[in-house]
């Protein structure tokens, strides 16, 4: 084989290399679990939702349904997600709804707490176990 053939096979080889990892974090699906818990930030206490419904990515899929300190677990796939948050009254019915878009870069562990999350992502929103 001539030198300008190896090169250019090499340039192949690394650019399918290249395009396959790109693939491979693009479509990486990760088990996030979702709080619902009181949060202290510093020095003020934020208290849990009575009652929220949480759709990650879509609100045409299965809620969580959380109340005060409850966990729900989720799979999120790609690099960039919504979650949307929905309180809920005694009645069940949807008294605010909060909507918030987070990154994989932000998330500091597999736990997302949503108290602090949906009130300008305080420090802390995400943490691992």
């Amino acid at each position: 084989m001539k030198p300008r053939q190896i090169l250019v096979d090499i340039l192949i080889v690394a650019c399918l290399i290249g395009m396959a990892m790109f693939c491979y974090n693009r479509g990486k699906a990760y088990d996030i679990l979702i709080d619902n818990r009181e949060f202290v930030h510093d020095g003020q206490t934020y208290p849990a939702f009575g009652a929220v419904e949480v759709f990650v990515d879509a609100e045409d899929g299965e809620p969580l349904y959380l109340v005060d300190g409850d966990r729900g677990a989720s799979t999120i796939a790609g690099q960039t997600h919504t979650l949307i948050v929905k309180e809920l009254d005694e009645n069940d019915q949807v008294t605010q709804t909060y909507e918030v878009k987070f990154k994989n870069e932000e998330l500091k562990g597999r736990v997302i707490n949503v108290v602090p999350l949906v009130r300008d992502k305080l420090t802390g929103w995400s943490y691992s176990m």
